[in-house]
């Protein structure tokens, strides 16, 4: 993630540089010099900040210095959109524009308000300066730990495996076992490559060793090879180690890969040969062309078996035959740690531990590695009240879980470029088993800023799929859903991704479950939390204060049924102004008469991009919501009322009204929002346009609008004009319109008249109800 921050931080300062406005800044004295060194200090610690997060796993001081580096970054982000939200403010806000003098001001000594802070030029110099100081001392330290340049170290690759394993301590693989062998034996092809596929610690080298010791006994093959690749794809080595297998003896004499290759292919001519790659992460088809080319004249044909994490693996190396291994069921993972647990241990004392130990199996959700583990841990523990500890701790409390559970996982993690590690950590704020939608990560990315290495939306989400399906390909999502033409749209992350997650993002992720009746205040313990989840489960009150919010950039609330004060909500909006994500669950309150009114002091939230408010009572939206210049995402439910100065959000791209069934107008100003993509309901008067209303003729400049839209028509005549105006068929995005007649007159002549005004596009789809 410090990478990634990093590198965004650069591109911020070298963009807002060349601007006039910032020209003007550095009218402030000596900030143009704290301007340079801060550059200087970023581009120098960019330089081995991908070494240094790769080593923080195993070094304590690494970790801490990487903290503050993020901390720095995040700060230093914070900074930059104030003053670009400044900027913004000053150029659109017509007001303030007309009351400043045409002749040259410096900005760097003009006021502006937002959002209840006064913000001055001499105001950021202040903070660059600070942010300044701190990162020299992070500059220094970064020297201090010698850390490496350019190159990234990638971490230790886990211990080689080999072909040897104790059969009986493989629980519950047998059947697709006999499938793989079924397929491995079979006379189909010259070359039939097998590939099993699996997140970290299902069980795949383990189904591998299980295979092999099947065709052993059967004599199926005359030679077994065993090739653990693991570590970078050395064409060489991996010769060397199937020449080796074949039962050439040393081959350390052979220097090139030809004649690695010669020999290899003269060896296994005349033989039926079975070879196992084991934990293939490489992707380049090129790596194993040469290889594929020497063994494709075998008389015998070649069965290959590939143990990987990534999807991309089994395309690029051709697969006849693809096993996606399922998790373990529980009772099978009981099997796996008791047989670990339960070793050396009488009958007695294994009765009084049995129950403990099968809730224990039950966190594994299916991981052998896991039980396996925590089998082994178990053993050492000869007290009931232990095992209980054990239960009760997440995985990221327990010693065995860093060493040996999350350090297989953190292979995955920075397998991943630097940007997508930033999105996938993010995900641990979301509960456990919640099922990830593609299109809500990307909308999350975006607003978080993961994806601002290109400019344009659509490319941004491009992007975002991109990413997503990256992630799901290397199966750190699981229980995929397919489109019908193969997309995937959803998915779930697994337990111990997740815990490994929020071992990975301590104390700046924070996930809190308030579960006791009487608390009113809630302590998130770290300053630095950046990201928040609460979960509140009923009967309880929204705590009147959070503590540790000052820093917060994501705050998402969940439950049903709590009592929500106008007092705590002031308390939040008035002290986490660093707000960029903001989803609350609004509850639902014992009068359904009663309306939620939303504090003014939310306007203080000037870098907030995203906001969602479901409600279950009708709620009210005060009108400082348009002072949230740079709000991207609004998605409001039961809401009876908009702003009037919608026009002010001149960054709105996404607006969902479509269950506010109490809304009976759309301010007129929405017209004006000319970033709008998403807009999925608005009601639109046909009969006049001099309303403050929004009219029909006011989509004439909403021209990036897509999807679907639910257009709901109020007035008893319908002007064409109106229609002409709104010019819909040149919004060559929006698919579909659902059309309703909200008149009393409405018939088909109005219905004729509307599509003759309209004039669809031929691929265009209507739908008419109300006639």
């Amino acid at each position: 993630m410090a990478a990634a921050l990093v590198s965004f931080i650069l591109g911020q300062l070298a963009t807002i540089t060349f601007e006039t406005a910032w020209q003007e800044l550095k009218l402030v004295i000596g900030v143009e010099e704290e301007v340079r060194k801060l550059q200087s200090n970023f581009e120098a610690i960019q330089e081995v900040v991908e070494d240094a997060e790769v080593k923080q796993v195993m070094d304590k001081s690494v970790k801490r210095w990487i903290d503050k580096l993020k901390d720095v970054a995040y700060d230093m982000e914070d900074v930059l959109d104030e003053w670009t939200t400044a900027l913004s403010k000053l150029k659109t806000d017509e007001a303030e524009s007309a009351s400043v003098p045409k002749k040259k001001v410096r900005l760097s000594r003009l006021p502006f308000n937002l959002g209840g802070q006064v913000v001055r030029g001499y105001d950021i110099g202040d903070k660059i300066r600070r942010i300044n100081v701190e990162l020299d001392e992070i500059a220094k330290e970064k020297d201090r730990n010698h850390f490496a340049r350019s190159e990234i170290t990638q971490p230790r690759r886990l211990e080689r495996t080999t072909a040897y394993v104790d059969v009986s301590e493989i629980k519950g693989r047998n059947d697709v076992r006999d499938n793989i062998v079924s397929k491995l034996t079979s006379d189909e092809g010259s070359i039939q490559t097998v590939s099993i596929i699996g997140m970290c610690g299902i069980g795949k080298t383990a189904l591998a060793q299980l295979v092999v010791n099947h065709v052993k006994g059967q004599n199926s093959f005359d030679d077994v090879v065993w090739v653990c690749v693991s570590d970078f794809f050395d064409q060489i080595k991996i010769g060397r180690e199937i020449l080796e297998g074949l039962g050439c003896g040393s081959s350390r004499d052979l220097i090139s890969l030809q004649g690695l290759l010669d020999n290899i292919a003269e060896k296994a001519r005349d033989r039926k040969v079975f070879i196992v790659f084991d934990d293939v992460w490489t992707e380049r088809e090129a790596d194993w062309e040469a290889l594929r080319a020497a063994l494709q004249h075998c008389k015998h044909g070649i069965r290959i078996l590939v143990t990987t994490r990534k999807e991309s693996v089994v395309k690029v190396i051709r697969s006849s035959h693809v096993f996606r291994l399922e998790l373990l069921s529980d009772e099978i993972c009981w099997e796996i740690l008791k047989s670990k647990a339960f070793f050396g241990r009488g009958e007695s004392e294994r009765r009084d531990l049995e129950d403990v130990g099968m809730r224990i199996a039950k966190k594994c959700k299916g991981l052998a590695l896991a039980a396996k583990e925590l089998g082994s841990l178990l053993r050492q523990k000869r007290r009931r009240v232990e095992w209980e500890r054990v239960l009760n701790s997440g995985f990221w409390e327990l010693e065995v879980a860093e060493e040996y559970i999350f350090r297989p996982l953190l292979l995955s993690y920075y397998d991943l470029p630097s940007t997508i590690r930033r999105c996938l950590l993010y995900c641990a704020i979301f509960p456990k088993d919640y099922v990830m939608g593609k299109d809500e990560l990307i909308v999350h990315s975006k607003m978080q800023g993961f994806l601002n290495s290109v400019d344009d939306d659509s490319e941004m989400e491009l992007k975002g799929e991109e990413y997503f399906e990256y992630l799901a390909d290397r199966s750190l999502f699981q229980d995929l859903e397919r489109d019908d033409y193969g997309n995937i749209f959803v998915g779930k992350m697994h337990d111990l991704v997740h815990d490994c997650l929020l071992f990975m993002t301590k104390d700046e992720i924070v996930t809190k479950e308030v579960d006791s009746k009487e608390t009113w205040n809630l302590d998130l313990v770290s300053k630095r939390a950046r990201h928040s989840s609460i979960k509140i489960s009923q009967p309880n009150s929204f705590p009147i204060c959070i503590n540790g919010v000052e820093k917060l950039r994501t705050l998402i609330t969940i439950g049903e049924s709590y009592d929500v004060t106008s007092e705590g909500l002031k308390k939040l909006f008035s002290e986490a102004k660093c707000l960029r994500l903001l989803d609350f669950q609004l509850p639902r309150i014992r009068k359904v008469s009663e309306e939620i009114q939303v504090p003014e002091e939310i306007g203080n939230l000037i870098h907030l991009r995203y906001l969602t408010f479901l409600s279950y009572q009708s709620l009210e939206l005060p009108e400082s919501v348009c002072d949230l210049r740079n709000l991207e995402y609004l998605n409001i439910v039961n809401c009876s009322e908009l702003p009037k100065e919608m026009e002010k959000l001149i960054n709105l791209k996404y607006l969902y009204t479509r269950d506010c069934n109490r809304l009976s107008h759309y301010p007129k100003g929405i017209g004006r929002l000319t970033s709008l993509q998403r807009l999925d309901r608005i009601i639109a008067r046909v009969d006049c346009n001099h309303s403050k209303d929004f009219s029909v003729g006011d989509f004439q400049n909403l021209d990036l609008l897509r999807g679907d839209l639910w257009l709901e028509l109020e007035g008893n005549w319908i002007n064409i004009e109106e229609f002409e105006r709104a010019k819909l068929h040149k919004k060559i995005h929006l698919m579909e319109l659902r059309v309703v007649f909200r008149s009393n007159n409405a018939g088909h002549e109005m219905k004729d008249n509307f599509i003759k005004a309209l004039n669809p596009r031929p691929n265009f789809h209507i739908h008419f109800f109300g006639i």
